[in-house]
């Protein structure tokens, strides 16, 4: 068993890498289980403790990795950082859908309200109870017979206003 610097050449999708030897300029395998635990990605310079590689039925890669040396496990490898597209939480989605065209908007149910925002009718049902609870939303219930024991519809709205046929001039 050798220790040697190796430089990360290629990764697939899978994980598997390949690098090669500073010194020699020889192949290296690097399976995907090794490359994942120890966060080797293409393009680093890594310390790599390799065996001969006497399974593999290619010579042109005579080694193969089965870990990282103590003193590259010590030393941070910073990952590049992807920029991340944090979503509004959906209290805020809701309120800005519902001012975002005045004019045209009504009441809204909260199945056509998860179909607008793209998300589940059970978590927009228990966000609105939620929001209404707290004063931030308007719930009106609609029963087309008296006789019912559920409404016909419940409708949602930023303010109660919204139930009238017409608006207060603030």
């Amino acid at each position: 068993m050798i220790t040697e610097t190796v430089y990360i050449e290629t990764q697939l999708d899978t994980l598997t890498t390949f690098g090669v030897r500073i010194s020699t300029g020889e192949q290296v395998f690097i399976n995907a289980k090794v490359a994942r635990k120890h966060g080797i990605k293409e393009e680093q310079t890594r310390e790599l403790t390799m065996l001969p590689n006497f399974s593999s039925s290619h010579e042109d890669t005579p080694w193969r990795a089965v870990g990282v040396s103590v003193s590259d496990a010590s030393t941070p490898h910073p990952e590049v950082a992807t920029p991340r597209v944090e979503l509004a939480k959906l209290e805020d989605r809701i309120m800005d859908y519902f001012w975002a065209e005045l004019e045209d908007q009504v009441p809204q149910t909260a199945p056509a309200l998860a179909i607008a925002l793209g998300d589940e009718d059970l978590v927009m049902q228990q966000t609105l109870s939620r929001m209404h609870m707290s004063g931030e939303v308007a719930k009106a219930q609609v029963w087309a017979r008296g006789t019912q024991e559920k409404a016909s519809r419940v409708l949602w709205a930023p303010d109660v206003h919204w139930f009238a046929m017409y608006r207060p001039e603030e």
